[in-house]
């Protein structure tokens, strides 16, 4: 059974945009400007260029292997089953960490006092020991 190829150009844009700027846009910019200072246009101006890199990657692998499966796929074709497996996890893991973070971000702005990062329940205010 293969998977049926659906989404357009512009669902895979808007995926793709997503996916980059994600709910990081509400947390980094205090942090960022602490480092970067008055460098910040470059900083952004060469993150710009790695995502440019990374879209344009994605899309010419995309074109080459019209398969379902991306990252795993992509890497399985060109550099054998050990590397796809290995990106494919590495890719999961990513977005993983993408989703906690977006939680952590989300929590900042929504939760209680007190809960916006995690904490053993022995040691949370709220709980009893």
């Amino acid at each position: 059974m293969s998977l049926a190829r659906r989404l357009t150009q512009r669902d895979a844009v808007a995926i793709g945009l997503g996916s980059m700027l994600g709910a990081g846009v509400f947390a980094v910019w205090a942090p960022a400007i602490g480092v970067a200072g008055s460098g910040i246009l470059i900083a952004l101006a060469i993150a710009a260029l790695v995502a440019y890199c990374n879209a344009t990657a994605s899309a010419q692998l995309a074109a080459v292997h019209p398969v379902a499966g991306g990252t795993y796929a992509y890497a399985r074709a060109e550099i054998g089953p050990w590397w796809g497996f290995v990106a494919g996890w590495c890719f999961v893991i990513g977005k993983l960490a993408s989703c906690a973070a977006m939680a952590m971000t989300f929590a900042a702005y929504a939760a209680p006092a007190g809960w916006e990062t995690p904490s053993p329940w022995a040691r949370s205010p709220r709980w009893p020991s």
